[in-house]
């Protein structure tokens, strides 16, 4: 704890010590101090009152390893400057039936303010309107809610939990493949268990958010929540998730400048079902490969590092299978159906299924698994170049990267596609970072 102006104490959540330890509470730096002062300005301005608490969480850079995380493989990430910040207050009632609430406030003021009883947001995310777009604070209801459910705090009906307030300032920019939406669900469910008095370590953190980002209707892998608890500074991680989530550290070459550059072409992946549909090409891909490997629970196989792992395959394997059982031709709904004697109905209630139009979606399962399969592979290549300060192989990787996620899983754009060849010649490698362009062009 640290005093603050007139008398108010100040708390914040580091996130830098080892991933195994707990989520430390200590007293705020002057930097923090500093870095908060427009959420502090904006937070007197909405609520009255100076803040208790800070939470701090970064953005991240994805070196290499992209839509693979939800097929369970690892990925290399690492924590930016840019970031979120909260100022927070707890708020008591004194009469006892009175129902908790949350208040949320932005000091961007393009975004409206808001104010919901933490007992409806549930309903709330649950009644968002399909196609369009979520409000910003769509993001913060899904940490809040992660956390109430994870430990049943509204087994009383949410009567004796303290209120919250909330000012928000975010550095991040949005829609730019830099996580800005999860650092704000990580944030969220970091002011919860702060206010509540919960302790958690780490990578239940991680795995929590991860669950909770799903509220909004997009089936992430759990990345971008895991750097932004795991990160250390000065050093890249590499994020495994089988056979459970860890993290571990990958020192870059001290000479290798790393440049983020935004082509301003923007997608909200929680606006379309384009993201989803990724998501379940690979999953469907992998429960044909089980199938035709004669396992009689193929199903179970949602992702498909769990199955190279079953069957005990290398990448080269992998890759063999891939070209061996299924074909580069599209898939309708009721190809893969007969593939894996199921009706269409039965296949289209599966629950990913219900979240994309499945019955009229043409489906690229060669091309989506074969990127998933090299990428993994190049992520592995990756951190041997890391170690062996090779920037010029680490370099030639991103840029297979790159093309493998603009021709074999269509998630660039023609902005990024021009970015990457400007870089040629003039930079070891360059690639898309986040989960692209999944949906139509626009300028």
């Amino acid at each position: 704890m640290a005093t603050g102006g007139e008398g108010t104490r100040y708390e914040t959540f580091d996130t830098s010590g080892p991933e195994d330890d707990l989520i430390p509470q200590q007293s705020a730096s002057m930097k923090i101090k500093i870095r908060g002062e427009k959420s502090i300005e904006r937070f007197q301005e909405k609520f009255g009152t100076l803040p208790e608490y800070f939470v701090q969480v970064p953005g991240r850079v994805n070196l290499i390893g992209e839509h693979i995380d939800y097929c369970g493989y690892g990925v290399f990430p690492m924590a930016i400057e840019q970031d979120v910040i909260l100022s927070c207050r707890k708020v008591f009632n004194n009469d006892e039936n009175c129902l908790s609430t949350l208040q949320i406030t932005n000091t961007q003021r393009q975004y409206v303010d808001y104010e919901c009883r933490l007992d409806q947001i549930k309903h709330i995310l649950c009644s968002r309107e399909e196609g369009k777009g979520p409000e910003w604070y769509y993001y913060f209801l899904c940490g809040v809610e992660g956390v109430l459910q994870h430990f049943s705090l509204l087994d009383n009906g949410g009567k004796k939990l303290p209120s919250l307030e909330i000012s928000l300032d975010g550095s991040i920019p949005q829609s730019a493949g830099l996580s800005s939406s999860s650092a704000v669900v990580c944030a969220a469910a970091l002011a919860t268990i702060l206010v509540n008095g919960i302790r958690m370590r780490k990578d239940e953190m991680a795995s929590l958010c991860a669950k909770s980002e799903r509220y909004i209707g997009t089936e992430g892998g759990g990345m971008d929540q895991a750097i932004a608890m795991l990160a250390s500074s000065g050093t890249a991680q590499l994020i495994e998730f089988i056979p459970s989530l860890h993290g571990e550290k990958v020192f870059l070459p001290s000479t290798a400048v790393f440049v983020i550059a935004n082509c301003l072409a923007k997608a909200n992946k929680a606006a379309s079902s384009a993201f989803n549909i990724r998501v379940a090409e690979c999953r469907l891909g992998t429960w044909i490969l089980g199938k035709r490997n004669g396992i009689v629970d193929w199903s179970n196989f949602n992702r498909l590092k769990d199955l190279q792992r079953y069957l005990g395959f290398s990448f080269n394997d992998m890759k063999a299978l891939l070209d061996k059982e299924i074909h580069p031709e599209s898939y309708g709904s009721s190809d893969i159906a007969e593939i894996l004697e199921l009706n269409t109905d039965q296949l289209s209630q599966k629950p990913l299924m219900k979240k994309i139009p499945f019955e009229s979606t043409r489906f690229e399962l060669y091309n989506r698994l074969k990127h998933v399969v090299e990428e993994a592979e190049r992520v592995q290549l990756f951190r041997k170049a890391c170690e062996d300060k090779n920037p010029g192989m680490m370099g030639e990787l991103m840029y297979q990267s790159h093309w493998s996620l603009s021709k074999l899983y269509d998630c660039s754009h023609p902005f990024l596609d021009t970015l990457v060849k400007i870089s040629e010649g003039s930079a070891f490698g360059a690639r898309l970072t986040g989960a692209g362009y999944v949906s139509k062009f626009t300028n």
